[in-house]
């Protein structure tokens, strides 16, 4: 089937500029979408919704009070009673609201502010879940607005990912003005005929709806159009790897001096499967054709250490390596825990991340452009505008499934035909990974470092939580150590890990040393707070999902996850990943609700993580294969809701079967046209 031949997506123009020109949006406010990957109109416009979510339906407090509900129900009332309470940083504002005969609690945790909205005596609506507390149901942190019946009902509304200084209400309004400053400029690649045999919407009309729902099917199926137009360009690359050209990369020889120094510093042996792997990327990076490649290892299977022999190598031969991480905790990690094995072997490291002070933050890049650093370990910092590598010739990227295409091709961009090297500890099926990255070599690093002790996993019910404490102390009397995860911080529901971190502080366990480690602490407090940990002078540690990964304590033999239905099954995998790293044996133990027992089975069953991937993707396709729920910055194509195998295959069989629109896309993307 064939299309007429048309410029692939979006034009130059309105869409390409950058989102300084927006309304309210400066320096600070870029870079923090920056962190999201949203650095033009064009990635606003065509930003997916993580997922759909209803206004509420019209609710009085008698049928409020009926019990918990997953729906949003929107009542109004008469604010008869405030209590406010503060406890150091944290606060608690509880109000009691009438309506009629009925009365029902609401409780705002952490927002100081709205005692100054919510007066008593005035009539308020409110719009929010009823979850179930000890003193009986309660709506945690709801919408709200003065008067009676003054909040929409029965409308749909998009919900975006976003991050640290970026909240919905913002995020809606910039994607309102990008739509109305470039919408216009959208052209529909595919025909008509091609849309209908899809039953997809145009492009244009999907955008609008994306932002806009009118209903959830409508959404769904926008959702899907604008998805295939960020596929489309993706699987152009793929298909064209075969006529890449060879390019101006730096040959390498991995078994430079430096990297036998460094293999030399080891406290421990490669196991036999990181020494294939050492092989493959000999071959690689010894050719003056760039390197791809994705290396899939387990958790705890050992792929930095390969990531930094290839830096060793790379430093040997007089150019620089960038090693990014998706969070400045990880990024964090790998600098302070690795720079002086690095330093050992002559390997100059640096940390850039959007955190360093400003003078540091000059002095690491001053020293950057002149040469004086071999590997320098960031985030997202690593590919801003402002940093200028003297001879970056290898781009390692850890946890590469939570950065967008666009944001690895800027990291790559700031050398010349720069070594790439991505790296993930979330198994993804090799069918998969073909079919997604399929312009990459694929490694897998299956076996683990000899040492490793057991880790057993248990799905706990409420009457096992009773005989925990007395588990975790017999574990934490013998010198072990004990991580207590919630997804939670605590800010939004009577929940979370500040809820958690009050509660043990007033059991016995406290006497072993109890901290609190989440995402909105400031980095050095962070660092701080985990190197007690890890030093052992805190045993058990309560933390938010931030220290999913990076963070490698031998002692720590028990992970305790509380709400664990929240989380996805890759995610879960790598929380349990953050014990067993001894010879002893270890316990990942699972606080979550039975609406989740098949995950957990499956996690009680299986500690393979490929075979969880593999098992996953033939129970539910790919939707939990990244943990869609994962916090902080979700950019790659698995963070995504519905990504399918079969729209992926579906975006490929267009193109092979369109010699025009492959090219189109090409060019849109940079790439040199090719004759299937």
């Amino acid at each position: 089937m064939a299309t007429e031949p048309v410029e692939a997506g979006l034009e130059q123009g309105a869409l390409d500029e950058s989102l300084g020109v927006l309304r309210g949006v400066g320096p600070a406010r870029a870079r923090a979408l920056e962190r999201l990957g949203l650095e033009t109109l064009r990635d606003l416009v065509l930003y997916l919704p993580r997922r759909l979510e209803s206004s509420g339906r019209a609710s009085t407090i008698e049928q409020a009070l009926a019990g918990a509900s997953d729906e949003v129900l929107v009542f109004s009332g008469l604010i008869t009673r405030r209590r406010f309470n503060r406890f150091g940083r944290r606060s608690t504002l509880r109000l009691t609201v009438q309506q009629g005969d009925h009365e029902l609690e609401v409780v705002y945790f952490n927002q100081p502010w709205q005692r100054e909205r919510l007066e008593k005596g005035e009539t308020y609506t409110f719009a929010g879940r009823v979850v179930a507390s000890e003193k009986g149901p309660v709506v945690i942190a709801p919408q709200s607005a003065a008067g009676e019946d003054s909040l929409p009902t029965d409308q749909w509304f998009a919900i975006y990912g976003v991050t640290d200084g970026i909240g919905q209400e913002l995020l809606r309004s910039l994607v309102r003005l990008s739509l109305d400053r470039a919408a216009d400029e959208l052209v529909e690649s595919l025909s008509a005929e091609l849309l209908g045999s899809l039953d997809l919407p145009d492009l244009q009309d999907s955008v609008a709806e994306l932002h806009s729902p009118s209903s959830p099917e409508a959404f769904r199926r926008a959702r899907r159009r604008v998805l295939l137009e960020t596929l489309l360009p993706l699987q152009a690359r793929v298909l064209a790897r075969s006529e890449r050209c060879v390019g101006g990369a730096l040959p390498v020889q991995l078994e430079s001096a430096s990297s036998r120094r460094l293999r030399q510093l080891l406290p421990f042996e490669l196991t036999e499967g990181q020494e294939q792997i050492l092989r493959e990327l000999e071959v690689d990076l010894s050719s003056s054709t760039p390197m791809r490649r994705l290396l899939q290892g387990d958790v705890g299977a050992g792929k930095t250490v390969l990531g930094l022999c290839a830096c060793a190598a790379v430093a040997a031969a007089g150019a620089q390596s960038a090693f990014m991480a998706p969070t400045e905790l990880l990024a964090e990690q790998h600098y302070f825990g690795l720079r002086d094995w690095l330093a050992a072997a002559d390997l100059r490291a640096a940390l850039l991340t959007g955190s360093l002070r400003a003078a540091e933050r000059r002095r690491v890049l001053s020293r950057l452009e002149a040469g004086e650093i071999d590997v320098l370990f960031g985030t997202h910092a690593l590919f801003s505008r402002d940093v200028r590598y003297a001879n970056l010739a290898l781009a390692i990227i850890d946890e590469q499934h939570r950065f967008g295409v666009a944001q690895r091709a800027r990291l790559v961009d700031k050398g010349r035909d720069v070594h790439l090297l991505l790296m993930t500890a979330t198994p993804i099926p090799r069918t998969l990974a073909l079919t997604i990255y399929g312009d990459l070599e694929v490694s897998i690093l299956r076996e683990k470092p000899p040492g490793r002790g057991e880790v057993r996993t248990r799905w706990l019910r409420p009457k096992d939580g009773e005989r925990l404490p007395e588990f975790l102390g017999e574990r934490l009397e013998a010198g072990e150590q004990v991580y207590w995860v919630c997804p939670l911080i605590g800010t939004e529901e009577e929940s979370g890990a500040e809820r958690a971190f009050e509660r043990l502080k007033a059991s016995e366990l406290v006497n072993h040393g109890i901290e609190l480690v989440h995402g909105r602490l400031p980095a050095e407090e962070r660092a701080r707070r985990l190197d007690a940990f890890r030093r052992g002078e805190v045993r058990l540690l309560v933390a938010t999902t931030v220290i999913e990964v990076g963070v490698d304590v031998p002692l720590a033999t028990v992970m305790v996850i509380e709400e664990a239905e929240r989380l996805g099954l890759a995610q879960l995998h790598q929380l349990r990943g953050r014990v067993g790293r001894s010879e002893l044996a270890s316990w990942c133990l699972l606080f979550g609700k039975p609406v989740s027992r098949e995950r957990f089975e499956l996690l009680e069953n299986c500690s393979d993580g490929f075979e969880l991937a593999e098992q996953d993707l033939a129970r539910r396709g790919m939707g939990e294969l990244a943990g869609r729920r994962q916090s902080g910055e979700l950019g790659g194509l698995l963070a995504t809701i519905d990504v399918d195998v079969d729209l992926l295959t579906t975006a490929r069989d267009l193109l092979t079967g369109n010699p025009e629109l492959l090219n189109s896309y090409l060019g849109a993307v940079g790439n040199r046209s090719v004759t299937p």
